[in-house]
């Protein structure tokens, strides 16, 4: 039977909007997060606001994190007023973040221990995606439990994935970002030689988005690009997390990636210079100083 009574942890760039599809779709709907002014947001628009997550648990059946790191996910789940100590049998955690898949597994063999279900959804569209509720899911878990909170999915997202056990999502979500790292310091790469021939840039982005160059990068990021505008969207520590994650887990399975390596350095120099909470397109600018020319010139 559905139940639509939903949690909501995380109410940042991509949590507040997934917050408001799940208000359209007329879910009851119980939010928490440590800032008050997105709290306030959706208590306007119908939500009821939580002192804790413990206090979201004890209102809810299925709980829908999006949060930051491992870490913030750690401690909502397992921490002293986490969902652990109040969600009820039965009930269902689905993270949205995008976290290490060894503890996303962790998590779920300790969610399992109260007859709770731990499923992995990491989301990828950004924040547009996230307001128009079309962001692609992929899902690890239990076949039954993810069924049983499709709808819940489908009111954020309109391709969902079930990728496999609990982990498995993570993993599919971490080679996602890895190649649009790979793919923005190409094209960081393919603007600085364009700027050094003088050729026209808006051409360029014309032609290259009916080329085989083109990319969902490409097309979202480069007109941006050109106009120097790193407002952020998906941010640079955010891309640098995911690729250090992506790092780590290759180390596990002695698997070699040397343009996933390179695309880490490019993003740790981004972070070392004050990038970091930019858009994760500003990797342009440090290809532009390897070239001595600024972005901007």
């Amino acid at each position: 039977m559905r139940n639509d009574n939903v949690g909501l942890i995380g109410l940042g760039a991509m949590g507040l909007s997934m917050g408001k599809n799940l208000l359209k779709n007329k879910f009851n709907l119980t939010v928490f997060d440590i800032r008050e002014e997105p709290i306030r947001v959706l208590e306007k628009l119908g939500a009821k606001a939580a002192e804790s997550p413990k206090h979201v648990g004890n209102t809810s059946a299925i709980v829908l994190l999006s949060l930051p790191s491992s870490k913030e996910v750690e401690n909502v789940v397992l921490g002293e007023s986490g969902l652990l100590h109040s969600l009820p049998k039965g009930g269902i955690i689905i993270d949205a973040s995008t976290i290490d898949p060894t503890a996303a597994k962790k998590l779920a063999n300790e969610c399992n221990k109260k007859s709770i279900t731990f499923i992995d959804a990491p989301v990828s569209g950004g924040t547009i995606g996230a307001e128009k509720g079309t962001l692609s899911i992929m899902v690890g878990g239990p076949n039954d439990e993810v069924d049983e909170c499709k709808h819940v999915l489908q009111a954020i997202g309109t391709n969902i994935y079930h990728v496999g056990n609990t982990g498995a999502g993570q993993i599919f979500k971490l080679i996602n970002n890895m190649l649009v790292a790979i793919n923005l310091v190409g094209i960081s790469e393919g603007l600085v030689l364009a700027k050094k021939t003088g050729i026209d840039l808006k051409k360029l982005y014309e032609v290259l988005k009916t080329s085989a160059g083109n990319s969902w990068a490409l097309e979202q990021k480069l007109p941006k690009m050109i106009r120097n505008d790193f407002e952020p969207g998906f941010k640079v520590w955010l891309q640098h997390k995911d690729l250090t994650l992506a790092m780590g887990l290759a180390s596990q399975m002695n698997a070699s990636l040397p343009m996933t390596s390179l695309a880490h350095q490019m993003y740790e120099s981004a972070k070392a210079v004050g990038f970091e909470d930019l858009d994760h397109s500003a990797v342009a600018t440090i290809i532009q100083r390897l070239s001595l020319k600024e972005m901007n010139k």
